[in-house]
């Protein structure tokens, strides 16, 4: 499916369009930067430096949406991916990726990763789908167990390839703070992700 709307001309006043419980615990960056290290089995991975660049805000009928663009910076920089997501009323979601003419490729229904309040406890899933690609998610939202004003979304991912699990930490006030991630396919050793080194550039509010 095409959309378009991560490239229209921002809005100055799109933090009345979003919930305020969710821009507390994912306030909106403008740059993350941090190092991706990990595992296949006893091997090591190259350690990989991502940077993600976030555009302007784009309000519609849904609410705000952000171009992400994620470049691997480790040597000449290179996209990784470019992606749309979405803060509105179902929360944090993940709409779709674009591929390389352009083209808005979204999932139906989007990935949510957080909610528009979220609260420990919290679970909800749903089977997506987007062309010949269909996946099950299954979210959770958990207290960290050494910070009181830390919640982390663990999202389990099932394909007919594979399963991941990835768990992605939230501080109160401060937004996304690490995350690991664990993939496992028949035949092939599991792969263990992590991040290191993490810095954010804040969007002004």
């Amino acid at each position: 499916m095409g959309d378009t709307l991560c490239a229209m001309a921002p809005d100055t006043d799109w933090q009345a369009e979003v919930p305020p419980p969710l821009l507390a615990w994912a306030p909106v960056p403008r740059r993350v930067r941090y190092a991706r290290v990990g595992d296949a089995g006893p091997f090591e991975l190259p350690r990989t430096v991502l940077e993600e660049t976030w555009g302007e805000p784009q309000t519609g009928p849904d609410g705000v949406r952000f171009r992400r663009v994620t470049r691997d910076v480790t040597g000449a920089p290179r996209i990784v991916e470019d992606a749309c997501v979405r803060y509105g009323p179902n929360g944090l979601e993940d709409i779709g990726t674009y591929d390389g003419d352009g083209t808005l490729r979204t999932w139906d229904p989007p990935h949510r990763v957080l909610s528009a309040d979220p609260t420990p406890g919290e679970t909800w899933s749903a089977t997506h789908r987007r062309g010949d690609t269909e996946s099950t998610r299954e979210v959770t939202l958990v207290a960290c167990s050494d910070h009181p004003d830390c919640i982390v979304s663990v999202i389990e991912t099932r394909r007919e390839d594979g399963v991941m699990v990835l768990r992605i930490h939230y501080a109160k006030g401060e937004g996304f703070t690490t995350y690991e991630a664990l993939i496992q396919s028949p035949g092939r050793p599991s792969i263990k992700t992590w991040t290191e080194a993490l810095t954010v550039e804040t969007r002004p509010g």
